[in-house]
Parts: C-alpha cells; structure tokens; sequence
C-alpha cells in the first residue's frame, strides 16, 4: 500500500475535465491523489476513481476570458485545510529526469517522494510554493543550476503559508497560472523550482478534454492582453525570428524576470 509521509500535511488534487480515460494511468501512478470534477461528470468519473478520492466540485460559468480554471483552483483552496495542497494536471503520465542519468519515473512511491522532498525544502527554506521544470528539453538547462528560484507555476506544483491565501483571478482567464506565478514571484521574491524532474504532461494545448477545452482563440487573446497590460516589461513573447515582440498576437508567453540573490530586495 502506497502511503505519504505523515510528517508532512499535504494533499494531492486533480482537477479534471473529460478525461476519464486518463484516471486508469494516473491512479496508477498517483493513487493518493483525489480527484475533482463539476458535479455534472460525477456519474462519469465514479468507474474510475474510488469514492473516497472523487470530490465533486460546482459548476462554474466562465468569465469573458474563460477563467473556470482559476475558479477551481480557487474553491480547491478553500475546501482543504492541508497545510500543503500539490496540484496535478490530469494529463500527468510520468516524471522525466534531466540531469545526469536520463530516466522515466512512474513507480508512485519514488514520485511521492519527489513531492514530497520539494515540499519539505519549500517549508525548511520558509517559502510558499515549489514546481519543476517546464521543459522536457535538458539542453535549455544548466546543470549547476539544478534549484532555481523563478519559474513557470504550472502542471504539477505546491502552495504553502501565505500562498495558500493568494488567490487566482478568474478575470485573466486563459492566462491566469501565469498571473499568479509573477503575483508570487513579487510578494515571496522566489519560487522553489526544482528543474531536475519534468512532470510529463503532454503537449502544452493539445489533447481531448482538460482546460484546454474551454480555451478559444479570442478568449486567449483577451487574456493576453490583461496580462500585457498588468506585466508588462516582465514578459515576453517569442517571434517567429526568435526574438520576442510583447506586439505579435504569439500564444506562448514567458516571464522575463530574474533574481541573481532571490532574498535580496532592491
């Protein structure tokens, strides 16, 4: 039997939308994990994941933007008093590693215990949330560098202390993790990211089901455009030269902010 640390008060959440074909993978590899869906699918998961880990969640009605995701995370926030809540896409089919020797893990204990080593370095170095690496591709990494203190929130990652109250803002919609990761990345100065492991999630916008079917280009770009106006300077968007213009209507978007001493305030 798979069990989590009991020194650690954390729990695992799935949000998931029109995936249950995805629950027979993930509980295999994350069977501690609960799953939540709108209540509407609550007949549709309850095959797959047992009762005890199947929460249902309200429907929620999307902003101009989109913005349900946000909402989730929102209403899964208040509704667990864990001191820790560790969020998992529900596309999740394994751990990458990229540094030294390369290799795939899908046995649950060793992925809890990736969680579960994030965690307590997050709690030990007094920060509020930790993530990992937002890139399959170890070449974009250095490996000197194996923690680094900015990063993407998204896929897979941990909300502790003062983050536990930050809240996500449905109004950003499409682009509200981005938000709440430069909200964090100003109020705690730094995230812990541990770039070594890749939460394998698929293709960023791909595949059936999952938030990715409540994004439509307008709503992407509406959201975009809140997140130009708020961030600024601190984002980026690639052109297709490679160089980055905020101007061009561009899907992918970057955080431009780095921190040479992460607890140093200027």
């Amino acid at each position: 039997m798979i069990e989590q640390d009991p020194d650690l008060d954390y729990v695992i959440v799935v949000p998931s939308r029109r995936r249950v074909h995805n629950m027979p993978v993930l509980r295999s590899l994350l069977p501690t994990a609960v799953v939540t869906v709108d209540e509407t699918e609550l007949a549709d998961y309850s095959g797959a994941v047992p009762d005890d880990k199947l929460v249902p969640h309200p429907t929620f009605q999307p902003t101009a933007n989109g913005g349900v995701v946000a909402m989730i995370r929102n209403w899964v926030l208040e509704q667990f008093d864990n001191d820790i809540v560790v969020f998992v896409d529900d596309d999740f089919v394994g751990i990458q590693t990229l540094f030294g020797s390369r290799r795939r893990i899908v046995h649950p204990e060793e992925i809890l215990g990736v969680l579960e080593n994030a965690a307590r370095n997050t709690r030990d170095l007094g920060l509020s949330c930790f993530c990992f690496c937002r890139t399959a591709n170890a070449l974009q990494l250095r490996e000197h560098l194996p923690i680094v203190p900015t990063q993407m929130v998204a896929a897979c990652f941990g909300i502790m202390g003062p983050a536990r109250r930050r809240k996500y803002d449905p109004q950003m919609g499409c682009r509200a993790d981005l938000d709440w990761s430069m909200t964090t990345l100003l109020e705690d100065r730094c995230v812990y990211a541990d770039v070594r492991f890749y939460f394998d999630v698929g293709l960023s916008g791909a595949g059936a089901g999952g938030g990715v079917g409540l994004v439509t280009p307008r709503r992407m770009e509406a959201s975009s455009a809140l997140l130009r106006k708020k961030w600024g300077k601190h984002l980026s968007e690639p052109r297709s030269d490679g160089r980055s213009n905020l101007k061009r209507g561009k899907r992918r978007m970057n955080m431009r902010v780095r921190r040479s001493n992460p607890r140093a305030v200027k």
